[in-house]
């Protein structure tokens, strides 16, 4: 049983996207982020998505799991990867 919403198909389950994250060194300002590739989890809002960030760099590893960053952006903050940006 899923937990999200029924997906209103702007970005269905499973979808690659454009999404902006920080990195690292990333400069604190939201607008400066780069943009990484992610995943589409599920839709969890009108216009809210989950979304797990595919960065191998990013993979915290412990407790014998691998834990990808993941995060929640509308529809502003996604782009279907190889649409234009």
């Amino acid at each position: 049983m899923s937990r999200y919403l029924p997906n209103d198909g702007r970005y269905p389950d499973d979808t690659p996207v454009w999404t902006p994250y920080p990195l690292p060194d990333s400069p604190t300002a939201y607008e400066d982020w780069p943009w990484l590739q992610g995943t589409v989890l599920g839709q969890c809002g009108p216009d809210e998505w989950h979304i797990v960030i595919d960065a191998p760099e990013l993979v915290e590893h412990g407790d014998g799991y691998d834990w990808s960053p993941a995060c929640f952006r509308n529809s502003s903050e996604l782009r279907r990867i190889g649409a234009d940006r």
